[in-house]
């Protein structure tokens, strides 16, 4: 019992670094869950044990790889930001599928209510100046 306890704490120290990323990948996926579950449950869709499977294997599979970017990042090459690149894409991924159950819920497009938000405040302004700049440095370098 006592090496198993020394072992638990050698891994738990090594894998200290990456445990904050690891938590908010565990919580995106339980939102994700949560939500989906609220989608299929308002929308009379039959929850299935191949979903909850779904869920689960994401669990392990994103929290694997996120390990497998830490050790490549720390201990192979230190120059490229694995961890942050590949953390990201998988926060993408579960944020995009939790603003996909909540128009499920809802039957409103977060995205779209967020431009149509913008439209409506001081920032349209802003914008607009910004893709006018944009679109003026385009036709400067056509030319």
């Amino acid at each position: 019992m006592e090496k198993v306890i020394k072992f638990m704490f050698w891994l738990l120290a090594l894998l200290s670094p990456v445990n904050a990323v690891m938590v908010t990948m565990v919580f995106l996926i339980i939102v994700d869950f949560i939500t989906g579950a609220y989608a299929s449950i308002k929308n009379r869709i039959p929850i299935r044990s191949s979903r909850i499977g779904h869920t689960i294997s994401k669990f392990f599979i994103y929290n694997l790889v996120i390990l497998a970017a830490f050790f490549l990042e720390a201990y192979i090459v230190n120059e490229v930001p694995f961890l942050k690149i590949i953390a990201g894409f998988i926060a993408i991924t579960e944020i995009k599928s939790i603003l996909e159950n909540y128009n499920a819920i809802y039957g409103k497009n977060p995205f779209k209510a967020l431009v149509n938000l913008i439209k409506l405040t001081p920032l349209k302004d802003t914008i607009e100046t910004l893709t006018e700049d944009d679109k003026s440095k385009l036709e400067n370098d056509s030319e």
